[in-house]
């Protein structure tokens, strides 16, 4: 692990091949959870490319402010940590979170992006997902009122992880990684209200696929089916038998769809 100032506070993350002048592919995970969440597509795809993984603000290794929790400080924490590995241009893989992370970058630094492979995004909350933006402010408030082992547990409670808990392996991994999460994001006393990312899909210019899960809520097929509608050309990928952690529930036939979209290269069993 590596660690670098990146807009004012100590990022951590791993290169595979720091210094290159190879495009990497940039790994950014989503809330609570850190940059370990990729280690399945990391060693698949490192022989044949560079790839980086980091962890947001507030997360994993990197320094956890009190307060400073925006997309739009996260898309500036990705512009210097992507200066730091000397990257012009890269290929982005976000999800949830890290997908409008991903997406938001895309739409600031064109210049800097080849491609935008965005699993689960969501924006508008109060529109697409009500629901969820509800359980989150309950969460926030059972970690102030009891807790961060009960609001942690409050979190996977959420429909949101139903279908991924029921893969036990799956389960195991999801509870090691948020053992580093200290909740930091959720104690911010001034959460930020992010900018609509459909306002922004407009300016994406680099090749873009949103995917979404078979069985993920319905307001996150909308959000895929609107950000489709306002990113030209852009592709959207249904994943079998899946909910909203994707690339942990479907690990190889991610990275299968990832080296297809992002790489160009057809999965053996095309061929």
């Amino acid at each position: 692990m590596a660690q670098s100032v990146c807009n004012g506070i100590q990022i951590a993350f791993d290169d595979t091949e720091f210094g290159s002048s190879k495009p990497p592919i940039v790994f950014i995970h989503g809330n609570t959870l850190n940059r370990s969440m990729w280690d399945k597509q990391k060693q698949s795809l490192r022989a044949a490319n560079r790839v980086v993984t980091y962890d947001l603000r507030g997360h994993g290794g990197s320094e956890k402010p009190i307060t400073g929790y925006s997309r739009e400080e996260e898309v500036k924490d990705l512009k210097d940590l992507l200066d730091v590995v000397r990257a012009p241009k890269s290929h982005l893989v976000g999800l949830s979170r890290g997908a409008g992370i991903a997406l938001s970058f895309a739409a600031a630094h064109p210049g800097m992006v080849s491609s935008v492979f965005a699993m689960s995004p969501s924006f508008d909350h109060d529109r697409h997902l009500p629901d969820f933006a509800n359980q989150r402010l309950d969460v926030m408030a059972t970690l102030r009122g009891e807790g961060l082992r009960a609001a942690k547990e409050k979190w996977l409670s959420l429909p949101l992880f139903t279908q991924a808990l029921e893969d036990e392996e799956v389960a195991a991994r999801i509870d090691q990684l948020m053992l580093s999460y200290t909740g930091a994001h959720w104690l911010d006393e001034q959460p930020p209200k992010d900018p609509s990312l459909g306002d922004a899909a407009s300016s994406i210019t680099a090749r873009t696929l949103i995917m979404v899960g078979e069985k993920e809520a319905p307001g996150y097929h909308a959000c895929a089916d609107e950000l489709g509608e306002k990113i030209s050309g852009s592709e959207k990928k249904v994943m079998p038998d899946v909910g909203h952690l994707i690339s942990m529930e479907a690990s190889d036939e991610t990275t299968a769809a990832i080296e297809t979209f992002v790489l160009g290269k057809v999965a053996e069993s095309e061929e």
